[in-house]
């Protein structure tokens, strides 16, 4: 059973594959049955020939059908028209045919089969010619009377014409069926057809609209960020998402910033809308809410419906972003239409709001900027100091009325200042310094000049990593000058008028003291010698006072030679080794006696390291210790004081080297200063082309440390 079914299977695609194949080998069999068929009557020669040009001119078409250059449709027409024609050369021929209608009937038949897919109309050719002939020859015979044989041959003929028949009423049938199927077919695609082309418009249409919101949007944002004014700005963006919706959709729209714990609103309202409570109540709850709020219906919202004008049915509000973080205001549209906005206008707003906060951003920023310019230039106009700017190619970039007045004016020694000035900033840029100080003198004495400026000098470094400026501020110091010079001359005065009494009282106690005044009691002789003591100390410190006067006009004097740094110490450490003594203070030194000989005023040098030793006393403690210490570092020689004193305040260490400054936590009961030891120093070391400079821990003692430059035999000579 199962190879019956698998033969089966496999039979059936076999022989619906060589269908074609059966069909070509029975028409051929037809063929010669017909063939031998009409030989065998014995047709008239009209009947012959058209024959012979009915098959002639068919298998013409035929072979014509395979020709590419050839419309293979007219040959339709074309073979209808030889089947007529053969069908009306049959019919004129009825007398004389008998018997041969029907093998040539048989013929037409077999022709309008074949091409009964293409052109079902032939059908009725053998379907008229059937009746035709046989109405035609019961016409012309004299005998009705008929053998059996030819009756069944006239009802075959009549059948198949009847056959025929039925086909052509089938296949009109089947065409009406078919052109019906058709024109409902095309009345379904016309009609989705014409959804689709409504369908096509309307998204043309939303297209369109989108494109001119798209150019509205381009058009306002092209407007907003033409201007950098804020105003300008803030009623642009108002007017533009106006005009970006289109008016038919919008009746206002309001601009709403957070300023001072309050909103300010700027609104563009059309008739029926006006500004009220509903533009702070759509702020509010943007801002809080930090995303886009659509309201279809402002009258479905209890507390909108109560300040909302009749007038106004739906609103889009987005927030409004102004630099970073949270949301600075919010851009309000209301339209008369309920749900007059959908989620894309939503996003087409929150694109538009984005660019405007970035462009109120921008227009705050150039609002401050233009502020702030107009304070700078106000304050480098008015200020009482010239300023002068110079860049990298040695250019004067920027000045002030008071700077550019000072360029072109001479200084005592007959210098233009504005070289002067391009001059140090040179040096400054040679020598990498960070800043600089100078004095310029103008007049004709240069003692005495008319004007004294102060010239600052700093590097200006630009944040966007441009090149490096050099700033110079002119300080008028003429008054202070003055003033520092009355002093000096008032100070120098009163020393020189106390001078001479003080040694004269001096001489006479010191008189009495040795006893040539007589006598002296053990009390008087205790109170004279404090009283020397006294007037011994008040001598020092007029010398002191002497000594700083001339220091600060510029009259030190220094006499340098060949010396020995080692020794120097020695003789001062011999000379104050009674004064630590009495002091309960250790005194030490750590000398390097290798020490090349340096070039030096040795009286001045020793003034500093006196001075250096006798403060350490002052600020040690009993059984404190004091370290003297010589040592060769680089170029330079170093010579330090170090002592285990109270230490110096971080505030306090660069003040001490000032004029009349003391040292509160150095005070000790050993004796008190004028505070100018440090700054004679200071003066003296930098005398020298050194420098000088504390360490210092509060409570664990300081180190004085003064640098002086090592200089060769060779380099003395030129000295």
């Amino acid at each position: 059973m199962i190879v019956n079914n698998t033969f089966r299977e496999r039979t059936r695609p076999w022989l619906i594959d060589h269908l074609d194949d059966f069909g070509r080998l029975s028409i051929g069999v037809i063929v010669l049955c017909g063939t031998w068929w009409i030989t065998s009557l014995s047709l008239s020669p009209v009947v012959g020939l058209s024959l012979i040009g009915y098959c002639f001119f068919h298998l013409l078409l035929i072979g014509l059908r395979y020709l590419p250059r050839f419309n293979t449709r007219s040959f339709d027409g074309v073979s209808l028209i030889l089947d007529i024609s053969f069908a009306v050369v049959l019919l004129s021929q009825v007398a004389n045919l008998g018997n041969g209608i029907y093998p040539l009937y048989f013929i037409v038949a077999l022709r309008v089969l074949s091409v009964y897919q293409q052109l079902p109309i032939a059908t009725i050719i053998p379907f008229i010619l059937g009746p035709t002939y046989l109405f035609a020859q019961a016409l012309l015979q004299q005998n009705p009377l008929l053998s059996p044989s030819d009756q069944i041959a006239r009802w075959v003929l009549l059948v198949g014409s009847l056959g025929f028949g039925a086909m052509a009423i089938w296949t009109s049938a089947v065409q009406q069926h078919i052109n019906a199927t058709l024109r409902e077919e095309l009345a379904t695609a016309k009609k989705t057809s014409e959804q689709r082309v409504g369908q096509l418009e309307s998204t043309a249409n939303d297209l369109r609209g989108r494109m001119r919101e798209q150019h509205a949007l381009e058009e306002g944002l092209r407007i907003i960020t033409s201007t950098l004014s804020l105003d300008e700005v803030l009623d642009q963006i108002v007017d533009s998402s106006t005009h970006m919706f289109s008016s038919a959709r919008i009746h206002g729209s309001a601009l709403s910033l957070y300023v001072d714990d309050a909103f300010e609103h700027r609104s563009l309202m059309l008739e029926g809308c006006a500004e009220g409570k509903w533009t702070d109540i759509l702020a509010q709850r943007v801002v809080q809410q930090q995303t886009p709020l659509l309201i279809t219906n402002i009258h479905d919202d209890d507390e909108l419906s109560l300040t909302a004008t009749p007038h106004m049915s739906s609103a889009l509000s987005v927030p409004l972003f102004v630099g970073e973080g949270k949301a600075q205001g919010a851009l309000t549209i209301v339209s008369p239409v309920v749900s007059a906005f959908s989620s894309s206008d939503a996003r087409h707003l929150t694109a538009f709001a984005i660019q405007a906060g970035i462009a109120i951003g921008n227009a705050e920023l150039h609002s401050q900027l233009r502020h702030q310019q107009h304070l700078l230039s106000a304050v480098i106009r008015d200020i009482s100091d010239g300023l002068i700017v110079i860049n990298a190619q040695l250019d004067i970039v920027l000045t002030n009325p008071l700077g550019r007045s000072l360029l072109e004016s001479y200084t005592v020694n007959g210098a233009l200042v504005r070289n002067q000035l391009i001059g140090l900033a040179e040096s400054m840029r040679t020598s990498d310094q960070v800043a600089f100080m100078c004095e310029l003198c103008f007049g004709e004495d240069e003692t005495v000049p008319d004007k004294v400026y102060q010239a600052f000098a700093s590097r200006v470094h630009q944040n966007s990593g441009g090149e490096t400026l050099i700033a110079i501020v002119l300080h008028d110091v003429t008054a202070q000058k003055n003033e520092e010079r009355s002093r000096s001359e008032f100070i120098s005065m009163v020393a020189h008028e106390l001078r001479n009494p003080l040694n004269s009282l001096n001489g006479f106690i010191k008189i009495v003291l040795q006893g040539r005044a007589g006598e002296l009691t053990p009390l008087q002789e205790e109170f004279l010698g404090i009283a020397d003591g006294q007037v011994e100390q008040l001598k020092g410190r007029i010398s002191e006072l002497l000594e700083y006067n001339r220091l600060e006009a510029g009259r030190l004097v220094l006499n340098p030679q060949w010396d020995n740094i080692p020794s120097l110490i020695d003789e001062t450490i011999i000379r104050l080794s009674l004064q630590a003594e009495q002091a309960g203070i250790h005194l030490t030194h750590t000398v390097d006696y290798e020490l090349p000989e340096s070039y030096f005023d040795s009286e001045r040098i020793g003034q500093v390291v006196t001075n250096l030793v006798e403060n350490a006393i002052k600020a040690s403690p009993d059984g404190g210790s004091i370290t003297v210490f010589s040592e060769l570092y680089d170029d330079e020689i170093w010579i330090g004081v170090r002592d285990t004193g109270v230490g110096i305040p971080e505030d306090e260490r660069l003040r001490i080297f000032q004029a009349f400054y003391r040292a509160h936590d150095r005070a000790s009961s050993r004796g008190n200063h004028l505070g100018l030891g440090l700054a004679i120093c200071q003066q003296i070391i930098e005398g020298h082309n050194g420098r000088i400079w504390v360490e210092s821990e509060p409570g664990q003692g300081s180190c004085f440390t003064f640098a002086l430059p090592l200089i060769q035999q060779e380099r003395a000579v030129g000295v």
